[in-house]
């Protein structure tokens, strides 16, 4: 069955100087994953680390990919093809070497050698054969050396032929033609056609074995980039997941998340304006010709702010490593001149757990000593990994935007957000404590702790709680005070002690939520209530439930669901303990 990854405009970012083209690549066969010509294109790229433009996906019946004027018609492919080869070129060309752009085409049976080239000769003078060469014979000299001493016969194109590539429409002249088209024109470029015999390319292990030698013998005439070069902004790709996949450093791209610091990319662009980039990005090169980050998100952002076309970056093959080397290169470079914020470490754990299916205690083993938390000489714990992904899950979920901005911003300590908010399951009830209590009233984490357990005796929901007339008017004086988390635990309590007649309202006030949340807005005490009872020392609680005929199913269920939920009967508890001792 035919591969349908072979039915595209196959591109390939290379290391050197050196382009391959291949209008015409084909299409897999029953018999064949990968049509033969696509195979030595791909074993070619594989070993002479070559940019790379294979067409698998038009048939020579629908566009001859070799003839400019076919391809200008259509614009979809000229995006695809001509402009992909463009952008390759003056990447190329932005790094300072001189490009060597080989367009390679089946030939025919009986052909007279292996390889027959062509460089735009023609005849001088004649108008029907024009002469326009795209390399000087010297260079073309010594690769046909090459070529023969790797067992190739080859061969120049005939002048008559449109083999030598003379033509002002060629893909071989497309360097050469003045306002021809937009931004191609490059007399730097050297470019040669190379037409190879069907023998050479019968099958995928022949075409594969060709393009094996073949790399060989062009190896020489490849300049190799260096390490850090010059790439385009436009090629580096942040639009889909993957494309983010390494990226843990907070950033903006998703509206819900949206807690970057915009100041700061301001500063780092303003920075980069002036002193330029002093730390390259890490680029990954993908498979579909294109770049993604694996280091400097924000670096690329503040550039892109910049408007700038160019930056430097460190480019490495996303074949030659592993997942999880990435993410420990992404690490290291990410830690190299700043800490992460807990935020960060959030989701880098969770991101290397998920990607590598590593467990808590394995990415304690793993990352706990590079990421520097925990205590100082000992091991990480795989609690204190769980309190960090705890976090990545309220930031994913969108909850308590204001308090992941505070914890980025080291407003908030991590041991309040991860060990007190975070495990609290309600995100009205966690968001009301911070915004309401925390920001306010500055507590310590023992402070807090109090805190939650006094307005737990007040309302088993702590957004109730904090909305209950009393507490709000406690807290407005204590916002006040000198001591302002004393200040208001030492009145909430005050207020406990002397109200008993309100703990029997607060009492009532939870039964009727209960009633309501549980056995729905109808029902009634009738169907529903819990009673208190107190004799010497001993306090019950009891349950008084209205068994219907027409709704005992439902009934029962509400019954199990509230008999399961152990939080709610220990609140009640609790305050019939209260109450019954004031």
């Amino acid at each position: 069955m035919q591969q349908k990854d072979n039915l595209v405009i196959d591109t390939r970012l290379g290391a050197n100087n050196i382009l391959v083209l291949i209008p015409h690549a084909g299409r897999a066969s029953q018999n064949t994953a990968v049509a033969p010509m696509m195979a030595f294109g791909r074993k070619l790229a594989e070993h002479l680390h070559c940019f790379t433009v294979m067409n698998g996906k038009y048939r020579p019946s629908i566009v001859d990919m070799n003839d400019v004027r076919a391809i200008r018609k259509r614009k979809r492919i000229t995006d695809d093809f001509l402009l992909r080869i463009r952008e390759f070129k003056n990447e190329i060309s932005e790094n300072n070497l001189i490009p060597l752009v080989l367009i390679i085409n089946k030939g025919t049976d009986g052909q007279p050698s292996d390889i027959i080239l062509g460089y735009g000769q023609g005849e001088r003078s004649r108008k029907d054969r024009p002469h326009r060469p795209t390399m000087a014979p010297s260079m073309l000299s010594k690769i046909r050396m090459s070529l023969e001493d790797n067992g190739f016969s080859t061969s120049i194109a005939d002048t008559d032929s449109l083999l030598c590539g003379r033509e002002s429409y060629c893909l071989n002249q497309l360097f050469r033609q003045k306002n021809y088209i937009d931004g191609f024109y490059d007399p730097t470029v050297r470019s040669l056609v190379v037409t190879i015999a069907p023998e050479k390319l019968a099958d995928e292990d022949c075409a594969a074995g060709t393009g094996r030698l073949f790399s060989r013998a062009l190896a020489e005439y490849g300049d190799s980039m260096s390490l850090v070069r010059r790439v385009a902004v436009s090629a580096i790709e942040t639009s889909k997941p993957q494309d983010l996949r390494y990226i843990f450093r907070v950033h903006g791209d998703n509206p819900k998340n949206d807690m970057i610091r915009e100041s700061y990319i301001d500063e780092l662009a303003r920075s980069i304006s002036a002193n330029g980039l002093l730390h390259p990005l890490v680029l990954l090169q993908k498979n579909d010709g294109r770049y993604k980050i694996l280091c400097g998100f924000r670096r690329f952002q503040a550039i892109r702010r910049l408007g700038r076309q160019w930056v430097e970056a460190k480019t490495l093959n996303e074949e030659d490593f592993t997942t999880e080397d990435f993410f420990n290169i992404s690490l290291a470079e990410n830690t190299k001149r700043r800490n992460l914020n807990p935020v960060e470490i959030g989701n880098f754990l969770e991101s290397a757990g998920r990607e590598l299916g590593l467990n808590n205690a394995r990415l304690a083993e793993q990352f706990g000593e590079s990421l520097a938390i925990g205590k100082p000489g000992s091991n990480v714990s795989q609690s204190t990994i769980h309190k960090y992904r705890k976090l990545y899950q309220l930031r994913e979920r969108g909850e308590s935007p204001e308090m992941i901005s505070d914890i980025i911003n080291d407003r908030l300590r991590f041991s309040i957000a991860a060990e007190v908010l975070a495990p609290i399951k309600v995100p009205l009830d966690r968001d009301s404590l911070y915004l309401d209590i925390v920001k306010p009233l500055a507590p310590t984490r023992p402070q807090l702790i109090q805190i939650i357990k006094i307005l737990r005796s007040v309302h088993p929901r702590l957004s109730k709680a904090i909305s209950d007339p009393h507490v709000r008017k406690i807290l407005e004086q204590a916002v006040h005070s000198s001591h302002r988390a004393n200040s208001f635990i030492h009145a909430l309590r005050k207020a406990g002690d002397q109200q008993p007649e309100e703990n029997q309202q607060t009492f009532t006030s939870t039964v009727e939520a209960l009633r309501k949340d549980v056995f729905g807005a109808k029902a009634n005490k009738q169907d529903f209530n819990i009673t208190r009872s107190s004799k010497g020392r001993k306090k019950s609680l009891t349950l008084h439930i209205r068994l219907q005929e027409q709704s005992m199913e439902q009934m029962v269920a509400n019954l199990k669901q509230l008999l399961t939920d152990e939080y709610r009967l220990k609140e009640l508890h609790k305050l019939l303990k209260k109450s019954s001792t004031s």
